[in-house]
């Protein structure tokens, strides 16, 4: 993923979009705009695995907020995270619970994590185009054979009367000292309670 590349964002821009889409900053590179492309549901656990893509064909598959895929990355691409049963938990559900991480380039399988969850309370978050009261919750990823850890946030907006519980925002390590990548939910991808259609539409701030 090429950041130098990336126009101008605007908010007008965003909004007059159609699709779910992410603000994504790698690094400390300037922020990419990411679109929803695809959304498949996981059989094993019913959750949406979502494919959002950029403008030079990268792209990163996340499900229940974790990045679980990523290719175009320069140096180090996520292959797979996964857990043994393939029930990848929602964020805030376990305490503990442990994932296994595959790497490419190079034969970077099977490493094992222990990971430890923490909410650190309810925090206000904002975007010119929407505000969001979200929990925010905190994982340690800890890789005894790597002598290594790394800890991800994520920040989750609630569950209402008509819609599922969604990460609107994430600051997640894709392996040990490998890059940091940020994903603003711009205009995020909401799941209805009622039916099993989908939804894009942003949870605006109720004035």
């Amino acid at each position: 993923m090429d950041a130098k590349k990336g126009n101008e964002i605007t908010a007008e821009y965003i909004t007059a979009l159609p699709y779910a889409s992410s603000l994504v900053t790698i690094n400390d590179a300037k922020p990419l705009l990411l679109i929803l492309a695809l959304a498949e549901k996981n059989i094993v656990n019913g959750s949406y695995q979502l494919t959002w893509i950029t403008a030079d064909r990268g792209a990163i598959v996340t499900e229940n907020g974790r990045i679980i895929h990523t290719t175009g990355f320069l140096s180090n691409n996520l292959e797979e995270l996964l857990t043994v049963n393939n029930n990848l938990p929602f964020l805030g559900v376990k305490n503990s619970w442990q994932a296994i991480y595959d790497w490419s380039p190079g034969y970077r399988y099977n490493f094992s994590a222990d990971i430890k969850s923490l909410s650190l309370g309810t925090e206000t978050l904002s975007t010119q185009r929407w505000q969001q009261e979200a929990e925010h919750i905190q994982e340690r990823v800890s890789f005894t054979s790597l002598n290594s850890e790394l800890i991800n946030d994520f920040w989750v907006a609630p569950e209402t009367n008509t819609t599922k519980p969604f990460i609107v925002k994430s600051i997640q390590y894709l392996g040990p000292q490998m890059d940091r990548v940020e994903m603003l939910m711009v205009k995020p991808f909401i799941e209805p309670i009622s039916n099993s259609s989908l939804s894009s539409n942003t949870k605006d701030s109720e004035s």
